[in-house]
């Protein structure tokens, strides 16, 4: 009885010590994609270090909850794995997702923003805004609206850094709109569309662009901003650290925005 006892413990320690692993390396991914932080941007390491934490002290619950060990244990346990189940199902849809075929005349490209790296864009909206430039190339009949606004720890809007360097890469001025107010994806479309409204913009076919991860969300939102609006999507690729990241923010952001962002 006491070898089984010992051997489930170490059984425990070693999940333990793997799981622990992982939530570390994930923090390390956070960190590292500052674009990402925002809701959710702590919750998948948390959520490992609590698995880790019950998996190693299941002997010391089992004496404080007695009686309620069994189907305390069985609900956390049954409740990760859902979650785990629906994060890898979550992860297949957006590794499989594809940009939209695209019509021949769209009437406006929405570029979404992040991070801005003093005056220029950061890592993760350069790939998008390279990705901008080739699509508005390809139509050259499209507007384009750059939708970010200043977050506390940048020095300009990311609308403004957008803007500038979509004009250096030979996109005409005249073509881009400036949305610098947003500080969410929810905001980002909400005050586009005013933007369109103010300028009376074209808007029957509109292109959603931001990064690979990020378009279920995106385009879940735009759906219920521009119900009378034709909506496709056009993905930026993401290098791994900042998808890793990226992907188990969206996880958790993509059940928010389901509930909560609504008009």
């Amino acid at each position: 009885m006491f070898s089984k006892k010992r051997e489930t413990h170490k059984f425990c320690s070693v999940l333990f010590l793997l799981i622990f692993i992982a939530s570390v390396i994930l923090a390390v991914f956070q960190i590292r994609d500052r674009a990402a932080a925002g809701l959710g941007f702590w919750f998948p390491p948390l959520y490992f270090l609590l698995l880790a934490a019950v998996t190693y002290n299941l002997y010391s619950l089992k004496k404080i909850l007695k009686r309620l060990y069994k189907p305390v244990i069985y609900i956390f346990y049954c409740g990760m794995s859902a979650c785990s189940i629906a994060f890898i199902i979550f992860c297949v849809i957006i590794t499989g997702y594809y940009s939209d075929e695209i019509p021949d005349s769209p009437d406006l490209i929405i570029v979404l923003g992040c991070k801005v790296v003093g005056y220029e864009p950061g890592t993760l909206l350069m790939h998008r805004l390279d990705t901008a430039v080739n699509t508005l190339l390809e139509y050259p009949g499209a507007l384009c609206i750059v939708s970010g606004g200043q977050g506390p720890d940048e020095i300009i809007p990311e609308a403004q850094a957008m803007r500038q360097y979509l004009i250096n890469n030979k996109i005409y001025q005249d073509r881009i709109f400036e949305e610098n107010k947003s500080s969410n994806t929810f905001e980002n479309l909400v005050f586009s569309r005013q933007i369109i409204e103010q300028n009376n913009l074209n808007s029957g076919k509109i292109i959603i662009l931001t990064s690979e991860y990020h378009i279920p969300r995106a385009m879940m939102i735009a759906g219920r901003i521009f119900g009378n609006s034709q909506i496709y999507a056009v993905k930026s690729k993401t290098p791994f650290t900042f998808f890793s990241a990226g992907i188990t923010r969206e996880f958790f952001a993509f059940v928010k925005s389901f509930i909560f962002d609504k008009e």
